[in-house]
């Protein structure tokens, strides 16, 4: 995703191997008189997804490493977690210009010696994601990961045609600017050139960066070979002007797979490389490891958490039933074998009942204890826990079909004689998220008293209360 230009490569496989099956672009149009630049880029997302049939399900889009900042830091730290909690703060005393606190901050190490570890750190606005994420939002879909087009290049050589080269220098050119890329065992250096394949004597420029870079990283000897990719014209005459330039060995090379036969190949293979090396990161094969939805904007998906335990907690009680039903007609090993297994399932149980306690060497007796206590505080256990509790989760989650942003912070079920009640409460983005969702619990004839939710705009989303008196059994059939 550049200013200028929006562009995909759609791959499907795995770590083991990868297919390219289709290619995509577009050019992105000006504003229209009077129209704000970011609603008409947004404008030309959504019509690019629709236009090309894009699919939604795992896009991991690019930012622009020309507007990254990226600086060689040295830390006194060795463990990931040390150093994740200092190098933003170290990362302020070297870009002035940088405001920390509104910056989404990731790093590779380039070494490590006793006591010291060398990093390669970026750092990109926080608003910057935002509008990424905005984009994507608006086609639902939603990225697990955003990386910078200069590691999308660097991912798109290390899964083809660099695989075996243990040191290289990537030249990778472009129409809206080039990049170097020096790997020795893992990423070393980025350059962002600002030099684009239209300018005049393009090739003595690019060939002049790349003996500089070559001189820096290697001490003026024993140079890497030199591998040339991108949109240029004649990447085999580029190529050879920097062997002839530098002394070093020098040769174009192609970013995708040989005998890809999709609409637009020729296009992809001048100006796909980013894009395949994100769609690639998407399959599970990223050799950076770089990722910018950290804090507030990292990858959570709190509704399919909320459904996993609740699946589980049910999974749990239909083995707890079966083991019972069984337990008359085996014999005494094969008793003692799934009395065991039931026991450290109970035991799963209680802990995710309550979180921050040790499981009881016998947690049915303690869960029967919990309940007793709780009974009596309510009055001599005269209002027990309904027993369909539980089907009210199932049928809650059932009707919750998330088609926006849409997160769940409190699920409380209570029970008084004669009347049960769900209150669900959270954030959600849009407004008309809430409300589908709400129209949706109500086609469920126990929820169909479920009153209209409260809604606020609360820090850019919108908070929720929905309420949901749970008709009776003979008032749901009516």
């Amino acid at each position: 995703m550049t200013p200028r230009a929006l562009r995909a490569v759609v791959a499907d496989g795995g770590p083991k191997g990868f297919r390219v099956t289709a290619y995509a672009e577009a050019e992105i149009p000006p504003p229209a008189d009077g129209q704000d630049p970011k609603e008409a880029y947004g404008n030309a997302v959504t019509a690019f997804f629709a236009a090309h049939k894009l699919p939604r399900g795992t896009v991991v889009p690019s930012l622009p490493a020309a507007s990254t900042t990226i600086r060689e830091l040295i830390l006194p730290f060795g463990s990931d977690e040390q150093l994740r909690k200092t190098v933003k703060f170290e990362l302020e005393s070297h870009a002035s210009s940088l405001d920390v606190e509104q910056s989404i901050v990731d790093f590779v190490k380039l070494d490590q010696k006793e006591k010291q570890t060398f990093l390669l750190v970026f750092a990109t606005e926080k608003k910057a994601v935002k509008a990424r994420l905005d984009h994507l939002a608006a086609v639902k879909a939603d990225p697990p990961s955003i990386d910078l087009d200069a590691a999308g290049i660097l991912n798109a050589y290390l899964c083809g045609p660099a695989a075996a080269i243990p040191a290289f220098l990537a030249l990778h050119v472009g129409r809206e600017g080039s990049f170097l890329l020096h790997y020795s065992g893992g990423l070393k250096l980025i350059r962002v050139l600002p030099l684009a394949v239209t300018e005049p004597d393009f090739e003595a420029k690019a060939s002049g960066e790349a003996c500089r870079t070559l001189v820096r990283i290697s001490g003026g000897h024993d140079f890497p070979p030199v591998l040339v990719s991108g949109d240029g014209d004649d990447l085999p005459g580029l190529a050879a002007r920097i062997a002839r330039d530098s002394g070093a060995t020098a040769q174009p090379v192609d970013l995708f797979p040989e005998g890809m036969a999709i609409a637009g190949g020729d296009r992809a293979r001048r100006s796909g490389g980013v894009a395949l090396g994100l769609a690639l990161k998407g399959l599970g094969l990223d050799k950076t490891g770089l990722d910018f939805r950290r804090e507030e904007h990292r990858y959570e998906r709190k509704t399919d958490q909320l459904k996993k335990a609740a699946a589980v907690l049910i999974l749990m009680l239909n083995i707890f039933l079966v083991l019972v039903a069984k337990k008359s007609h085996d014999d005494l090993k094969q008793v003692r074998a799934k009395h065991t297994e039931m026991t450290q399932l109970s035991q799963k149980m209680f802990t995710d009942l309550f979180p921050g306690e040790s499981a009881p060497p016998q947690p049915l007796t303690a869960l029967s204890s919990r309940l007793a206590e709780w009974k009596e505080s309510q009055g001599g256990g005269q209002h027990p826990i309904p027993t369909s509790a539980l089907m009210y989760w199932a049928l809650l989650f059932g009707k919750i079909q998330v088609q926006s942003k849409f997160w769940i912070e409190n699920l409380v079920i209570s029970a008084s004689p004669g009347s049960t009640t769900v209150k669900l409460s959270g954030k959600a983005d849009p407004a008309a998220e809430v409300e589908r969702i709400w129209g949706g619990i109500k086609t469920e004839p126990a929820f169909k008293n479920a009153k209209p939710p409260t809604s606020a705009l609360d820090k850019g989303l919108w908070r929720y209360d929905i309420d949901i008196p749970v008709a009776s059994g003979e008032e749901a059939s009516r």
